[in-house]
C-alpha cells in the first residue's frame, strides 16, 4: 500500500507544512510519494533533499525572504511585477542542482502552462493510470526550476519558462494536487490544504490582491478534487492569515505540528499501524 502525501498552495502558509513533515517523521510515518503545488512544492522539495532538520531555524534561513516583496525588483513588464532573479537564487542555494528524481520519496511539483492551460506534473515518475486530457508530464528537471515553476503566481512572478512551456502558478488548476498523488500511484492520499476562509482586511499591496483571487479561483475546484481523491484532509489554519506576514512563519509551522499530532491516531489507521 503506498502512500502520498497532497501538499497544497497558499504563500507563506506553506511553512505548516513543514510542521506536518516534521510530526510524521518523528513519529516514523514515511509517505511514499509526495507531491506539492505552489509553496508545497517548497516544503515537498525540502523533505525530499533531506533538509527536514533545519525547520526549526527555517524562519530565520534565506526561504523566509521569498515573501517579502521589498527584496524583489520590479521589472515593470507586463509578464510579471517581480522578474524572480531573487527567488531563483535563493532556490539554487538551497537545493543545489538535484533533480527530483534525486528526492526521496518520490516528489513531483505541479504548474500550469500559461498557453495551453494544462496542469503540468514535474516528476521523474510515470503515472500508474491514464492522466486526464488537461494534465502532462513535465520530465525530470532540477528541483529548483520546478518549484520557481511551481510558485509563479500569474501577474506578480514572471511566468518561468521550461522546454517549450511557459509556466505559472500550479495552484491556478490543481491548488492541493490529491488526484496526481493518485495518478502516481498512491492507494492512500492524506492532504493538506492551507485554506482558511477570506480573511477581512485591507489591502496593501497587489501581491496580496493576486494571492486573495488565487485562492477565490481555486476554492470551488480543491473541494471537489478533496471530496474524490483524498483519504484524509488536515488543515492545520485555523484563522485567516496574511500569506505574506514572515512574523508568521514560526507559528505556521507550530499549527502544522499541531495539526498533525491531533490526527495521528487517524493517520496510522488509515494506513494500518
Amino acid at each position: 500500500m503506498r502512500f502520498g502525501l497532497a501538499l497544497g498552495g497558499g504563500g507563506l502558509k506553506g511553512a505548516a507544512h513543514l510542521g506536518v513533515l516534521r510530526v510524521l517523521e518523528e513519529n516514523g510515518i514515511k509517505p511514499d510519494l509526495v507531491v506539492g503545488t505552489s509553496a508545497g512544492s517548497i516544503a515537498a522539495a525540502l523533505y525530499g533533499a533531506g533538509l527536514l532538520p533545519a525547520i526549526s531555524s527555517m524562519g530565520s534561513l534565506p526561504f523566509a525572504n521569498i515573501f517579502r516583496l521589498e527584496n524583489y525588483r520590479f521589472t515593470g513588464l507586463p509578464l510579471g511585477l517581480i522578474h524572480g532573479g531573487t527567488i531563483e537564487g535563493v532556490l539554487k542555494k538551497t537545493l543545489g542542482n538535484r533533480h527530483l528524481s534525486e528526492l526521496q520519496p518520490l516528489t513531483a511539483a505541479v504548474a500550469c502552462d500559461l498557453i495551453s492551460g494544462e496542469t503540468v506534473v514535474f516528476t521523474p515518475a510515470r503515472p500508474v493510470k491514464p492522466l486526464p486530457p488537461d494534465m502532462v508530464l513535465g520530465g525530470d528537471v532540477p528541483a529548483w526550476q520546478a518549484i520557481r515553476a511551481s510558485i509563479s503566481i500569474p501577474a506578480l512572478f514572471a511566468p518561468y519558462k521550461i522546454s517549450s512551456r511557459l509556466l505559472v502558478d500550479g495552484g491556478l488548476t490543481d491548488n492541493v494536487p490529491a488526484d496526481i498523488a493518485r495518478y502516481l500511484g498512491a492507494d492512500i492520499v492524506i492532504a493538506i490544504d492551507l485554506d482558511c476562509g477570506v480573511p477581512n482586511r485591507v489591502f496593501h499591496h497587489a501581491g496580496e490582491v493576486l494571492l486573495q483571487s488565487l485562492d477565490i479561483i481555486s476554492r470551488r475546484n480543491t473541494s471537489l478534487t478533496l471530496r474524490l481523491y483524498a483519504d484524509l484532509v488536515l488543515k492545520p489554519i485555523k484563522k485567516p492569515v496574511s500569506s505574506w506576514d514572515v512574523s508568521e512563519f514560526s507559528n505556521l509551522v507550530a499549527a502544522g505540528a499541531e495539526e498533525a499530532q491531533r490526527n495521528l491516531p487517524q493517520i496510522r489507521r488509515l494506513l494500518g499501524r
